[in-house]
């Protein structure tokens, strides 16, 4: 257990100093910044930006000033980073210092396992309480077991319900029967004001089954388009329903598109556009065949120029042809929607992606807006093949402003991908269509219709569009030309900004001294923590040679015995201290209560028989040495009882009387012992108290006729004759827990020959059994109902990651 204990404090210590590269530290590193991230999953829970999984490069900065080629580590820790929308920055510093970090790995610290690894690809659904994860290419490894078909992971930010009992922490969920989380490189969308996430379209094995990462067996690989479009409803927090819609012959699959969210009608529409058939990345050896590139060419642009639009409330699917200037071909681009004030326009902004056939061509760095519902495409600005990016996401933290974190850079003819020019994270301004240099929280405006679009849709900056319908030919389906006049319900939209700046600015990447200049590659706080852990350790082993050594000390005291049951120390121990401490003229005081003592045991009946044995009862003047009904009467020449001392409490002993004298037991429920004065000049050893024998205790060696009565004789020095003179013949109870038991078949020398009588049965309480309240916890996770959409039962996990190998 103390093992256990400082390895998690040692992990828990290496979370928390390890900022940023968290593997594969080189000699001579002294800083590291992140190069370039492939295909994260992203989602916004209020004010905050949550990244999770993707295929992160670091470059190290080393000593001499240079930097080293881009380095993986996997994410070894399993982190997951966030980004607080309060936090300046700018785009030239190292990110990695503005980004924080929670583990899904136990305890939020240590190595991962199997329950949440690392995932390439997929989607993040979140609203304003909580994120799951779905879907992903998953890294092939033989350190654990891969998660199980129906596993996604949960993490939960905030309460639903006030009232409910809650703490922030990840949940391992599972999906219904018919679905599972094999398909990746499709198009996620969150609608928090809907409580609402989708999933459409991407990528599958040819068998339904897992697909990997870098897989060399075509069985595990995606490259099957998936007529799907997966839905998950987070209205009820811990209750969450999933469900699966075949796509319409009319709406075709495809990899890596893009799903926006449109604020009209009942519950909103989704407009999915983007996308090609055959990528590159979906071929085992990374490369087509011009057969292969020529199909797509023919059937990919057709993603642009005409949309897919999704009526959620009504679940009906509608294709609408765009016109104005479309796109080429583009796949893992990113979008954002921008609304006019009035609704009278929905501009959805698309930045990047490449043509997904050429991994070493050129990639895209414009930005191109599609307006609804006008459906009129334009190119809003032209960037430069040099900073163009692909496999990013978006996300908007203001009206006015768009986050694009990640990505890659067109791939080299040899070797890793560049790092991305700009940095990790780019800033655009949607009104004026600028790319910043810098985010301040306290800098921004509502959004502004830019002018490009105005002088094509009519109106002005805050609204009032005078083209409403598509041109020239209007609405494909005149459905949708309902869908579209119908204002969405603004009031269910909770808007979480103006974020209040944080307290201190993050500065530029800061030089580092000569003296941290790590020689052997070890971390600098490698000393610090191994004295921690040392000092744990020593401390540890004096405390545990502190309890062996009064362990020891223990046994010796009792020759060794062990402890009583009760966990506390013999009774023969502490009554023969007290014995041997007695004057040889004191005399203990004669307890004169009628009251029965009660049980200590609050279950016990005086009316229960013990169960097994045979009891052995003492009564005034008798002894029981077999059965009950065999009591042996003691008679003797003196019968008289002693007169009682005036006022003191004892009773005088005889000393060198030839009889025994009958000294009155006080019963108890759980012990009738007591203790019989004896001739000082009789070389016979005393009687000890006598013990009622357990029922479930084992056979210590009894008499032949019940060997559950046991027998054995308390022998007493002559140094402690004078001490036993003192004693009363009240009888002295131990509880029985430790009375020495009876000796069988002594003779009582000196006494008159004995006569047996029957007596009734005593009734003796029942023995509590052991164990008898033992018990364990268990938590249970069991699969949803095939039949029922309600989500099963969940229990309480922590996530963790594996290595993915880079794409290329």
């Amino acid at each position: 257990m103390a093992m256990s204990i400082l390895s998690l404090i040692v992990a828990a210590l290496y979370v928390r100093l390890a900022a940023g590269q968290q593997a594969g530290w080189q000699p001579d590193e002294v800083n590291t910044t992140m190069c370039y991230w492939q295909n994260p999953r992203a989602g916004v829970i209020r004010d905050t930006l949550y990244l999770d999984g993707g295929y992160l490069w670091w470059n190290p900065g080393l000593a001499d000033g240079s930097y080293a080629g881009p380095t993986a580590d996997g994410n070894p820790l399993g982190d997951v980073y966030l980004l607080n929308f309060s936090t300046p920055f700018n785009t030239s510093q190292n990110i990695s210092e503005i980004l924080g970090t929670i583990s899904k790995a136990s305890g939020g610290s240590g190595d991962a396992n199997n329950i949440g690894p690392q995932y390439v690809d997929g989607t993040m659904f979140a609203n304003d309480f909580e994120w799951f994860t779905y879907g992903g290419l998953l890294a092939d490894t033989l350190a654990f077991q891969n998660p199980d078909a129906q596993s996604v992971a949960v993490y939960e930010k905030y309460p639903q319900v006030s009232s409910r009992q809650f703490s922030p922490g990840y949940i391992l969920d599972d999906l219904p029967t018919d679905m599972n989380r094999y398909i990746a490189f499709g198009a996620g969308v969150s609608v928090p004001s809907e409580n609402l996430g989708f999933y459409f379209g991407g990528l599958r094995s040819s068998t339904w089954g897992d697909i990997v990462l870098g897989t060399s067996n075509e069985t595990l690989n995606a490259d099957v388009e998936s007529l799907t479009l997966i839905e998950l409803d987070m209205s009820v927090q811990q209750k969450e329903v999933w469900s699966n819609q075949t796509l319409p012959n009319s709406v075709p699959g495809r990899a890596s598109a893009e799903i926006v969210w449109v604020p009209v009608s009942e519950q909103g529409v989704l407009v999915a556009m983007g996308g090609v058939i055959d990528p590159v990345f979906a071929s085992i050896s990374l490369a087509n065949n011009d057969s292969t590139n020529k199909a797509s060419e023919a059937t990919s642009p057709g993603f642009m120029q005409t949309v897919s639009v999704y009526d959620i409330a009504n679940k009906v699917w509608y294709n609408q042809v765009t016109s104005g200037t479309v796109p080429p071909q583009l796949t893992e681009g990113c979008t954002v929607v921008a609304s006019a004030d009035d609704g009278s326009s929905h501009n959805i902004y698309w930045y990047g992606g490449f043509d997904g056939l050429d991994e070493s061509g050129t990639y895209s760095d414009d930005v191109w807006i599609l307006s609804v519902p006008s459906f009129m495409w334009m190119k809003f600005a032209t960037g430069n093949p040099t900073h163009a990016r692909a496999g990013h996401r978006c996300v908007k933290p203001y009206p006015d402003q768009m986050f694009v974190i990640g990505g890659q850079a067109s791939f080299p003819d040899s070797g890793p991908p560049l790092c991305l020019d700009g940095g990790i994270i780019q800033i655009f301004n949607l009104s004026s269509g600028d790319w910043l240099d810098s985010y301040d929280p306290k800098t921004w405006s509502n959004y502004t219709v830019p002018d490009m679009i105005v002088q094509m849709i009519g109106g002005n900056g805050g609204g009032g569009a005078t083209q409403a319908a598509p041109t020239p030919n209007g609405f494909a389906n005149s459905s949708l030309n309902a869908v579209f006049k119908q204002s969405y319900n603004a009031t269910k939209i909770t808007t979480w900004y103006p974020y209040q700046p944080a307290t201190s600015s993050p500065t530029s990447r800061p030089t580092v001294p000569v003296t941290a200049v790590r020689k052997s590659g070890t971390p600098s706080y490698l000393a610090p923590v191994l004295g921690v852990v040392l000092g744990l350790f020593f401390i540890t082993l004096f405390i545990l040679g502190c309890l062996l050594y009064r362990r020891r000390k223990f046994l010796r005291i009792n020759n060794g015995s062990s402890p009583s049951e009760n966990g506390t120390m013999s009774n023969h121990f502490w009554v023969s201290n007290w014995l041997r401490a007695t004057p040889a003229d004191a005399k203990a005081p004669t307890v004169t209560t009628d009251e029965t003592p009660t049980s200590p045991y609050e279950y016990e009946r005086p009316d229960m028989q013990e169960v097994g044995g045979t009891q052995v009862h003492e009564m005034m003047g008798m002894f029981c040495l077999r059965a009950p009904s065999e009591c042996i009467k003691l008679t003797k020449a003196d019968t008289s009882k002693p007169v009682e001392l005036h006022d003191t409490g004892f009773v005088p002993l005889g000393v060198g009387r030839s009889n025994l004298a009958a000294s009155p037991s006080v019963t108890s429920q759980t012990s009738q012992a007591s203790t019989v004065s004896r001739d000082s000049h009789h070389s016979r050893p005393a009687v000890s108290p006598m013990q009622h024998t357990r029922a479930d205790s084992p056979s210590l060696g009894g008499l032949p006729e019940n060997p559950r009565i046991t027998s054995g004789v308390s022998i007493i020095s002559d140094s402690d004759r004078g001490h036993l003179r003192g004693i009363s013949e009240t009888s002295v109870s131990t509880d029985g827990v430790y009375a020495t038991p009876l000796e069988s078949g002594v003779a009582l020398g000196g006494l008159p020959p004995l006569t047996v009588e029957k007596r009734p049965n005593v009734v003796s309480p029942l023995t509590p059994s052991h164990g008898s309240n033992e018990a364990s916890e268990y938590l249970d996770a069991s699969p949803a109902s095939p039949t029922s959409p309600t989500p099963s039962q969940r229990r309480k996990s922590n996530f963790a990651e594996g290595l993915p190998e880079a794409r290329k």
